[in-house]
């Protein structure tokens, strides 16, 4: 997770818990790849449906989720420190300084709790311009076609022990292809994948 993501990500966070019932599909599930995370997107996507695009967003993440999230960081730190992973151990110990000024401190979680509505305001309009922007392109939703969901800027962070990266969900519509960025997606532990809850962008695939 880039620093600022500590923020961002996990601690942008709404105070309720994961929704029950088909009519959601399958929120209540840990997505448990990139793949998973980008087709869930795109289905979302097609059928408008914002909710159940955010609720593969940090955005349905809870105060305890963040803390436990945090607990867990810390602990899978310390292995690594007690591993030798590091090479200095005061750098594990430094990160874990962070995690606990971050996650663990009810004041940068009162913060952040304050920035929700904004944040999540930015989400959903990235989300329904992206939709509404088939008529601009020339293309009708219930025609496209889900290729596949590029990973590779998943990296290790240097701050946080945590796969983390932008998605991109590739598909084709009227023979031309998209791309749908999903910025800053992470899978914190215990939670499965998810996206932050920076907006979305759509842009077309250049062909040679």
């Amino acid at each position: 997770m880039r620093a600022s993501l500590l923020l961002l990500l996990f601690c942008c966070l709404c105070n309720q818990s994961f929704p029950q019932g088909a009519a959601d599909d399958d929120a209540n599930r840990v997505i448990k790849s990139p793949d998973d995370l980008g087709r869930k997107i795109f289905r979302a996507i097609q059928n408008n449906r914002y909710k159940q695009a955010k609720n593969a967003s940090a955005l349905i993440l809870t105060q305890k989720d963040m803390k436990n999230i945090g607990h867990d960081l810390i602990k899978m730190i310390e292995r690594k420190i007690e591993g030798g992973t590091y090479q200095d151990p005061a750098d594990g110990h430094a990160m874990i300084g962070g995690i606990r000024s971050t996650f663990l401190n009810e004041e940068e979680i009162k913060k952040q709790f304050a920035k929700f509505e904004q944040e999540e305001k930015i989400l959903k309009k990235s989300f329904f311009d992206i939709h509404a922007s088939a008529k601009k392109h020339g293309f009708n939703w219930s025609q496209t076609k889900h290729l596949r969901t590029d990973s590779s800027q998943i990296k290790p962070d240097k701050h946080v022990p945590l796969p983390m990266g932008d998605l991109y969900i590739h598909f084709t519509a009227d023979n031309r292809e998209f791309r749908i960025k999903l910025p800053n997606c992470a899978n914190p532990p215990k939670i499965g994948w998810l996206m932050d809850s920076d907006p979305l962008s759509l842009e077309i695939v250049k062909t040679k």
